[in-house]
């Protein structure tokens, strides 16, 4: 994106701009900042029913994953609304929350399950159990089935979903499962990844498909509460900050200046630096503990044909 003649790009951290004019360069980075910790519920879940490949269980309060006596593969969907996130907020941590609500009668066999970011879009359904719990009831036209991302057309790549080609072969996260309890999947790169992929594209935001790592033996299915499940709803944990607001970084002549928006009661200090590998940081000014929303700006003048800039939070 472009703000008056700026090129802004991201960092893996914070909002970095560098301006494509010769003189200045300027990187923004905050060394402390207040952090938002919240918890949000599935915006769909459902399961992948191996043994009924073109029922829907969309609406049931628990979804399925893992091998059934009878020797049918289970897997699970779940996807998370991030659209309410500013696009420019930067994810420090995510972990996925899971209740297992239930085992199989005979002995379990516990193993591990991962998430893996899907790869195209599917529908939730609103169905539940019919006769046989487990088995969900007739798929109507564009629920996910066995078969189907959106049933009766738009067959997965392989019943089930195919690794690589429907759902990432990289796993996010992973857990050990065993009985009835809650089941965190930790924070991981690849699970931040996913989830700062979707807050700067949404529309690429498919979820996570849930599976048993050991889906060739029977007993590992487990049935996991749903967003429909009153008391133990899915939920994704997020621990994120969102920068400052830069609404201005240009050169005119031998003048840089820097505006932007502080956060209330965080303190600011502009500093520089003419070599980004060698020499060190030098304060131009510090703006000392903002009062207000209101604009700041900076001025300073240019003598060298590059200067590089930073706003430090603390």
């Amino acid at each position: 994106m472009t703000i008056a003649g700026t090129v802004v790009r991201q960092s893996p951290l914070w909002g970095c701009l560098a301006t494509r004019l010769v003189v200045v360069g300027m990187f923004f980075s905050v060394a402390s900042a207040k952090a938002v910790s919240t918890s949000i519920i599935p915006s769909a879940d459902t399961t992948l029913i191996g043994i009924a490949p073109t029922n829907n269980n969309g609406a049931q309060a628990w979804v399925l994953c893992g091998r059934i006596q009878i020797n049918y593969v289970n897997r699970g969907l779940f996807k998370f609304d991030l659209t309410w996130l500013p696009t420019n907020a930067v994810i420090r941590s995510a972990a996925v929350v899971l209740e297992v609500i239930k085992v199989p009668d005979e002995p379990p066999v516990n193993s591990t399950f991962g998430l893996h970011r899907m790869l195209r879009p599917w529908g939730e359904g609103d169905n539940v159990a019919g006769m046989f719990p487990g088995q969900g009831s007739p798929a109507n036209a564009g629920e996910a089935t066995y078969l189907c991302a959106f049933f009766p057309t738009n067959y997965w790549s392989a019943p089930g979903a195919a690794e690589g080609v429907d759902f990432s072969s990289v796993e996010s996260s992973f857990q050990y499962i065993g009985g009835v309890g809650t089941y965190h999947f930790e924070f991981t790169p690849e699970l931040v990844d996913d989830v700062r992929g979707w807050v700067n594209d949404p529309d690429s935001n498919f979820g996570w498909l849930l599976k048993s790592n050991n889906e060739e033996t029977i007993f590992t299915a487990r049935r996991f509460a749903s967003r429909e499940n009153p008391d133990f709803p899915p939920q994704l944990d997020l621990e994120y900050v969102v920068p400052p607001a830069i609404s201005s970084a240009r050169q005119s002549g031998n003048q840089f200046q820097l505006s932007f928006t502080p956060w209330t009661g965080e303190g600011y200090a502009v500093q520089y630096r003419d070599s980004l590998t060698s020499g060190s940081w030098q304060t131009l000014t510090n703006l000392g503990i903002a009062t207000n929303a209101a604009p700041l700006t900076v001025f300073d003048t240019v003598a060298l044909p590059q200067r590089f800039y930073r706003v430090v939070g603390y």
